[in-house]
């Protein structure tokens, strides 16, 4: 049965990835954004698209404006770049039990974690399934994979004390629209478009399995439905694995530019790429190939630039 008429919250709909999944799912739900709205029309723009806006922040519990109750909880905000443990502690795994309490009576959370939370893999073409060993892996802020990690813990501990159906999916590379920065390519194609060097690490071949925004608002739906007690946990990328030096030459292609690379030694991030057994089980299949989807995220953040199509 597909989910209607139901009440769905979001958070982090100010950003690319919730930003695309909360606008997904306007029409057979309502579907409500919590955030604090600080950026100059972050608001109007969600409310244009039919979302429901409510000004709150669950980190330090200001819930005024939110719903009492809700069907279902997208939670996908998060602190990427903390600064500290304790930072990292206190906006993601302590706010994130916050608001399961907060919504301890829905019927679905999906909380979106990170496959950031891996321990890194000497092989970068490794594919991890779930039950690889966790640790943390992003060297660009150190604190983020680490404390992504410990609010996995909470979230597996309260869906089994507030008996909260769950799914916790290993989000990886998320992409697509004209919301926000548009991730990592979407980043690049900017730097590409700018003439400005996209840098990468020396010597150090780097993996992803990009997933397509419309992968995940069809996704969305489907995990939330197929919720558990204790949670389930999948991993959320795209169908291939793709090294980032080639999927940036394919969009350099694709609008005629030439990328311009710089390589030192400071490192980034681990590969990642996930076995997707799991999510295809659940029926989320992925429906739109990368060098698609690049298209579709041209398209979508840059109408004024031509494609390149004979690719």
């Amino acid at each position: 049965m597909a989910i209607k008429g139901k009440t769905i919250l979001v958070t982090g709909a100010t950003g690319q990835l919730a930003g695309a999944v909360a606008r997904g799912l306007v029409g057979d739900n309502e579907v409500i954004a919590l955030a604090r709205f600080s950026a100059p029309g972050s608001r109007e723009a969600l409310e244009a698209a039919g979302v429901t806006c409510v000004r709150g922040d669950y980190v330090t519990r200001d819930f005024d404006e939110a719903p009492e109750k809700v069907d279902y909880v997208f939670h996908a905000a998060a602190n990427t770049k903390p600064t500290t443990m304790d930072e990292g502690m206190r906006d993601n795994a302590e706010g994130t039990a916050f608001l399961m309490h907060r919504y301890r009576d829905a019927k679905g959370f999906l909380h979106v974690s990170a496959t950031g939370c891996y321990a890194a893999h000497p092989d970068p073409e490794h594919v991890f399934t779930e039950d690889e060993p966790l640790g943390g892996s992003t060297y660009f802020a150190p604190m983020y994979g680490v404390s992504k990690t410990a609010t996995e813990g909470v979230v597996r501990s309260l869906c089994r004390i507030y008996d909260l159906p769950t799914i916790i999916g290993r989000m990886n590379v998320a992409y697509g629209g004209p919301y926000f920065d548009g991730g990592l390519p979407g980043r690049q194609l900017d730097q590409l478009l700018a003439d400005e060097p996209i840098r990468l690490q020396r010597g150090q071949r780097w993996f992803q399995a990009p997933i397509h925004e419309d992968d995940i608002t069809r996704h969305a739906l489907i995990m939330l439905e197929k919720a558990t007690v204790p949670a389930t946990i999948v991993n959320w990328g795209g169908d291939e694995g793709v090294e980032v030096e080639a999927w940036v030459r394919h969009l350099g292609r694709l609008v005629g530019k030439e990328p311009i690379f710089e390589y030192d030694d400071r490192p980034r991030a681990a590969s990642w790429i996930g076995d997707h057994s799991r999510r295809i089980a659940l029926g989320c299949e992925c429906k739109v190939d990368w060098r698609e989807g690049m298209k579709r995220m041209i398209r979508a953040r840059r109408p004024d630039v031509t494609i390149i199509e004979d690719m």
